[in-house]
Order: C-alpha cells, then sequence, then structure tokens
C-alpha cells in the first residue's frame, strides 16, 4: 500500500473517531470534531487545488454522511450571487470524498455525469448534505469487488444560510478498483 494511501486511511479513522453532531454540543466536542476534519480537507484541497481555493470545506463526515460547506466570500459572480460553478463544486466534490472514506482508498471514485438545477441565487455561504444507507454502500462495495467496478447516485439540495433551498443536484458516480485502472 501506498504512502498516500496510508495517509488516507490514516485520516479517515482520525475522522470517524471525532464525536458526532448533536444539537447541544460543547464547546469541546465541537472543538474536536473541528480539529478532526482538517486533515480531512487539507486532503481534499491537495487532491483538488480548486476546492481549496474556491473555500470547499467538509463539515461533518461519518458513515455513509457527509455535509460540505462553500462560501460566498470569493465565490460571487458578476450579480454578486455565488457563481454556479461553486455550487457544481459543492455538489461534486462530496461523492468522491464519501467514496474515498466509506470504502478506503482501494477504491478510486469517477463522476460520470451530474445535473445541477438552479433554482434561486445564493446570497450566502451555501451546504449540502449526502448519505448513502448501509446497505447500499453494502451493495456498491459487493459490485465493486465483484466485477472491479459499481455505481451510485447521490442526490442534493443546497441550502443557503437560511435553509432555503438553493439548487438540486443528481451526480452519477463510478466506483473501481485502483487495481483495475492499469
Amino acid at each position: 500500500m501506498s504512502l498516500s494511501d496510508q495517509l488516507t486511511g490514516l485520516i479517515s479513522r482520525l475522522a470517524r473517531s471525532a464525536p458526532a453532531e448533536h444539537a447541544g454540543d460543547s464547546r469541546l466536542q465541537k472543538v474536536l470534531r473541528h480539529s478532526a476534519l482538517k486533515p480531512v480537507n487539507a486532503l481534499v484541497h491537495l487532491a483538488i487545488p480548486f476546492a481549496g481555493r474556491a473555500g470547499f470545506t467538509v463539515e461533518v463526515i461519518g458513515e455513509g454522511y457527509l455535509r460540505a460547506r462553500i462560501p460566498l466570500k470569493g465565490n460571487r459572480n458578476h450579480m454578486g450571487t455565488m457563481y454556479a460553478g461553486a455550487l457544481f463544486t459543492l455538489a461534486e466534490i462530496p461523492g468522491g470524498v464519501m467514496t474515498i472514506f466509506d470504502f478506503g482508498p482501494a477504491y478510486v471514485p469517477i463522476l460520470k455525469s451530474l445535473e445541477m438545477t438552479y433554482l434561486k441565487p445564493a446570497r450566502s455561504d451555501v451546504t449540502v448534505a449526502f448519505a448513502l444507507s448501509s446497505a447500499e454502500r453494502d451493495a456498491i462495495l459487493e459490485a465493486v469487488n465483484a466485477s472491479g467496478k459499481a455505481e451510485f447516485t447521490l442526490r442534493g439540495s443546497l441550502r443557503d444560510d437560511r435553509d432555503e433551498v438553493v439548487a438540486r443536484s443528481e451526480a452519477h458516480y463510478q466506483v473501481r478498483l485502483k487495481s483495475n485502472l492499469s
């Protein structure tokens, strides 16, 4: 296993060891969760430099779950609202992050297609959350381990700071075993 694969596995275990998010979290729990996510975001920004420049961050990651944010600052368009490409980035990256952190570094995510429906201008930071059930994750792993690849879809509602849906996304991914890429 390569050094980068080992590092990804270590960061995944660290992120999963952070306390789960709850409404009445103490300051210490929030600090621990934020600290555990720093290497996750550093890894994402290293793999996809544009994500770092755009301010994309993973806020919560867990078994089959990810919530991410992209700021309005630095991502404004000519009208002062969020640039459509920033919203696309927010909808696209989580599927890859979930693949790596749910399945491990032996698996590679590939975006096959992504459809965005822009509903209203975003005038604030925007968040999105995605979830895959344990049954969905198990089916993906079974398929990829049997045939070397599997497909899955993530549908998201991108929300502004007032919790209003500003866009919807439907992303189709393929997961492959790294050993089948060469």
